[in-house]
């Protein structure tokens, strides 16, 4: 049989060239991934940069006083420039929600009572209810419960009914004051149940009509209006017009990269990073 040196040397040398020509495609996507990468990167820490600055901005003009509904903090912002990107936020007062941390040292079962009524008004099953009554019933005295989000995993299956009931929950020091300004109907509902629906009704149309500057100035209208009996029995709730902590959702937007988190803002402490109590991511 007749050899051709010389064909099989241009075959060697094409497949020499073809695999050269692969392992510089490998390189070069290798690169191109490295090079995005490093560009995701840089516009993380960008977009971080960018809340940071949000939550600094924030926190100035949150309200030192009554705090309600109608003021500017409350209105949700979108499509703000920064630099090479945008940001967006929307601002929920912590103090109108029902606080966790009364459920710890409640002597009467007050509390106990009134997050029933909310949590299986809000589509929360009985068992899950008294699995997380059991939770915090069994923490000490002296550990407060940090977040209400921290506590899903002790519902088991009704993950979902939880995180439905989270607008509703904080879990601020126990003394804290509730805020009857910024406070839901069916937060009130709870905390008042032996009210009348149309009292309860009368009451939070007074207070989105006409915020309290004063809790007592409100108390002097119910007694007024439903009488001293009424009265006496909302005099008894640990409420007030103003509140010092904030969740801000805010998202950072760069180019194709978004960066959301939830921060929890202390107007009443130190500036700086110290006023941030948590932050976490949330998901698109």
């Amino acid at each position: 049989m007749r050899k051709h040196p010389r064909g099989m040397a241009l075959i060697q040398a094409l497949l020499i060239v073809a695999a050269i020509a692969a392992v510089a495609t490998a390189l070069m996507l290798r690169a191109e991934r490295a090079r995005e990468r490093l560009d995701w990167r840089q516009g993380a820490e960008q977009a971080t940069l960018y809340i940071g600055s949000a939550v600094s901005l924030l926190r100035t003009r949150l309200p030192d006083g009554p705090v309600n509904r109608r003021q500017d903090w409350a209105r949700p912002r979108d499509g703000i420039e920064i630099d090479r990107g945008f940001l967006a936020w929307e601002i929920t007062d912590l103090s109108g929600r029902f606080n966790l941390n009364l459920l710890k040292a409640d002597e009467d079962g007050r509390w106990h009572a009134a997050f029933r009524l909310l949590a299986e008004g809000q589509g929360l099953s009985d068992d899950a209810v008294t699995d997380i009554l059991a939770e915090i019933d069994s923490r000490e005295d002296a550990e407060p419960i940090s977040a209400p989000l921290f506590l899903r995993g002790v519902v088991g299956d009704a993950r979902d009914d939880w995180d439905a009931l989270l607008p509703f929950l904080t879990a601020l020091p126990r003394a804290t004051a509730l805020n009857i300004n910024t406070m839901s109907d069916a937060v009130f509902a709870a905390l008042t149940p032996d009210l009348p629906g149309l009292t309860r009704d009368a009451i939070l149309r007074q207070v989105q009509r006409e915020p309290a500057d004063e809790i007592a100035t409100l108390n002097t209208w119910i007694a007024q209006r439903f009488g001293d009996e009424v009265a006496a029995a909302f005099e008894t709730l640990p409420l007030g017009t103003t509140s010092r902590y904030f969740e801000a959702r805010i998202e950072a937007r760069l180019d194709t990269l978004a960066l959301r988190r939830s921060v929890v803002i202390d107007t009443g402490g130190p500036e700086g990073d110290s006023a941030v109590l948590m932050s976490l991511p949330e998901l698109p």
